[in-house]
Parts: C-alpha cells; sequence; structure tokens
C-alpha cells in the first residue's frame, strides 16, 4: 500500500536558507529539473507523484520551506528515484551524469523575447525579493540570540545529573537488544519550517503507526542533547537513523526515527498527544519560573520574521506571473511524459 510523507529538505533559518538537500536520496536515479521561476517544475513533479500513488508506490513530498504548496522534490521511495528542484537557493548538481543522473533543462522552453518585455517587472521583483530575505533573516538571528539568554536562564535551573542518569536509561531501553549487522546510516531533514503563512509542521504524516517516546522539556534542559546522543548510539549500533531538525537552528535536533525498531523520539506537538512514553526533562527544572518579557520578545521576533517572509512569497509570485506568458507548456509536457517513461522502465 503506498504511503505520502512530507518534509522540508531546506530552511529558513537564524544561519539564511539552510540545506539537507544532499540527505533525499542516497543512492538511485536522480532527475534534476532547471528552470526559472513559473517554468512549471513544481506541477510537474506533483503530477508524476499523482501518477506514481495511483500505481501504489509510495511517494515522499519535499516542500519548498518558501512555499508550502511548492515541492521542490519527490522521491519515489519503492523505485529509489528522485526528482528535484536544481534551481537557487537548492543548487544541485549531478553526481553521474547519464549514468545515475539526469538534468532536464525546462529554460529551454522559454522565449526569451516575450521574458524581455516584462525586464523591469522581474528586475525590480527579484531586488525587493532579496530585501524581504535579508530582512527574514536578521529576525531569525536576532530571535536566536534572545533564544540564547532563555537557554542561559533555564540551564541554571537544571540538576543534569538526574538528566544524565535519565539518558542513560533511555538507551538501555531503546537499545536493549544490541546491535544489528550493518552500517548504520544517518538521513538529515526539517519535519517544521518557516514559511510565509506561518510555522508548518508535517510531523504526523512522519510518525503514523510508530512507537513514539515523547520529549516533553523547556528550552535549555537538553531536549537536542538527549535526541543527539540517541541517534550517535544508535548509528554506532548498526540502526538507520532519520534525524529531524528545528527550524530556526538548524543544528538543534526535535526528532528522530530509529527505522528498525519502528521508534521515534520527538518533541513535536503530533507526539505530545500520541505517545507510547513520555520522557519528562521538566522534572529536572528546580524552578519554572519564565522569563515571560525574552519569550514575548524571542516570539515577537519570529512573528516579524514570517511576515517578511509572506512579503518575499508576494514578490516570488509576481516573478511567476512574468515568466508564465513566456513558457512553452508543451515543451514541458513532453519532457514530463519522457520522465514517467524513463522511471516505468525501472518498475
Amino acid at each position: 500500500m503506498s504511503e505520502i510523507r512530507r518534509v522540508f529538505p531546506g530552511g529558513n533559518t537564524s544561519q539564511g536558507f539552510f540545506s539537507y538537500h544532499k540527505y533525499i536520496l542516497d543512492e538511485g536515479r536522480t532527475f534534476i529539473l532547471k528552470g526559472g521561476p513559473g517554468s512549471g517544475k513544481s506541477s510537474l513533479m506533483e503530477n508524476i507523484a499523482n501518477k506514481m500513488l495511483k500505481y501504489n508506490l509510495s511517494v515522499e513530498y519535499h516542500h519548498c520551506a518558501s512555499d508550502k504548496s511548492s515541492i521542490d522534490g519527490i522521491v519515489i521511495k519503492e523505485l529509489k528515484v528522485a526528482i528535484l528542484d536544481g534551481t537557487a537557493p537548492h543548487i544541485l548538481e549531478p553526481k553521474l551524469v547519464g549514468l545515475s543522473d539526469d538534468i532536464v533543462d525546462l529554460g529551454r522552453y522559454i522565449d526569451k523575447s516575450k521574458l524581455f518585455e516584462n525586464r523591469e517587472e522581474i528586475l525590480e521583483a527579484k531586488k525587493n525579493n532579496k530585501e524581504c530575505y535579508r530582512k527574514t533573516y536578521s529576525y531569525f538571528r536576532a530571535a536566536k540570540e534572545i533564544l540564547n539568554e532563555i537557554v542561559y536562564t533555564n540551564s541554571e535551573k537544571v540538576d543534569f545529573r538526574g538528566v544524565n542518569s535519565l539518558i542513560y536509561d533511555l538507551k538501555e531501553d531503546i537499545y536493549v537488544n544490541g546491535t544489528i549487522n550493518q552500517i548504520g546510516k544517518e538521513r538529515h531533514l526539517f519535519n517544521t519550517a518557516f514559511t510565509p503563512s506561518g510555522i508548518v509542521d508535517y510531523t504526523e504524516t512522519l510518525l503514523k503507526d510508530k512507537k513514539i517516546y515523547y520529549i516533553n522539556a523547556e528550552y535549555g534542559i537538553g531536549k537536542s542533547t538527549l535526541l543527539d546522543i540517541i541517534s550517535k548510539e544508535g548509528l554506532l549500533r548498526g540502526y538507520n537513523i532519520e534525524i529531524y531538525h528545528e527550524p530556526l537552528i538548524p543544528q538543534k535536533i526535535n526528532t528522530i526515527i530509529i527505522s528498525e525498531l519502528n521508534l521515534v523520539l520527538s518533541a513535536a506537538d503530533y507526539a505530545k498527544n500520541n505517545y507510547y512514553k513520555k520522557i519528562d526533562l521538566n522534572q529536572f527544572l528546580r524552578d519554572d519560573t519564565k522569563n515571560q518579557e525574552d519569550y514575548k520578545v524571542f516570539n515577537n521576533l519570529i512573528d516579524k520574521g514570517i511576515k517578511s517572509l509572506s512579503k518575499a512569497k508576494k514578490n516570488h509570485d509576481i516573478l511567476e506571473e512574468a515568466y508564465h506568458p513566456a513558457i512553452d507548456f508543451n515543451g514541458i509536457e513532453k519532457e514530463r511524459e519522457k520522465i514517467i517513461k524513463e522511471i516505468m522502465t525501472l518498475a
């Protein structure tokens, strides 16, 4: 039976646009789409994904953090095939052209003479778009600095001996069956992202029918450290680990999936309401009084960053509208059919 999963391969973070695109597909066949805004890349992938689902094949949708309705890539799990948007900011290049990877140039279906008619509009929209992203990342950087203050204040109140003891016991509980005879592989992505329409969380599509350990923790108590230790231990023991990161600080972890054990550790809201076992790190807080002003400033900066993202989205919409009349969509359709034909030979 086909399965649908939804993730983000990249995110708008305190470090600017941060990419985990290299983890989309470990091995297999990759089609990299090149072309301007509005050239039909996302629609092409959506169309192919729908066709694969009709064949009862599983599809993993990789959504764009700057437009949740747009797709940066799809993975057809059973066939080990990926189709990816290879344009900025997630510039991708093939590893083995003609063998495992193909570049599909949709840019050749753009009528440059028609596009030139909208030149000034395009240049203005790109300039404004760049300015919006500059502001977005400034707000997110400032939010990270306030979060550092929150983390410092909270961590001063934590019994870390208790936290370390809990982590040790949790490792023993999860890996009670020891090691398995393989080399563990890690895969990094985002389950949550800051988007123009707000914070979007696709965790629910990843955790269904799994044994969930819910991590309940305030900032600064050791949630990400716990998840990092459990994931590294699993890799050493030979387990494959999916690691999902925080949208603001992309090195921080909020969810891990250990596929061979059908087990999850997560601090996401979905886990909060669907857990097998609750791991409460807040019990090690000697004083749970929050600095409400810091939290208020932090949330306000995140909101400002998201509002700036929504303005960037409006400029991107202008770009797509400017490109749209110049594109030969019959040519795009022929490319779609060629890709489907090649994929089906693998089936």
